[in-house]
């Protein structure tokens, strides 16, 4: 004879899930983690330059 308990169903599936959760959460971090190392060095101000702004040139146009 089985016997089922909802409550206890519930908190197993609850606890597989959690599980699931932090498993997903500990893949996203390794694959952020990863595409870290990937992108390589970030292009940064030299210190002095900081409160200067950035300006672009006007876009080149096609000869007719």
């Amino acid at each position: 004879m089985e016997f089922k308990i909802p409550v206890l169903e519930n908190m197993l599936i609850m606890a597989r899930q959690h599980m699931a959760i932090e498993q997903e959460a500990a893949r996203r971090n390794r694959l952020e983690s990863q595409a870290d190392k990937q992108a390589g060095p970030q292009i940064q101000m030299p210190a002095e330059d900081t409160g200067r702004t950035v300006q672009f040139d006007e876009p080149k146009k096609n000869p007719p």
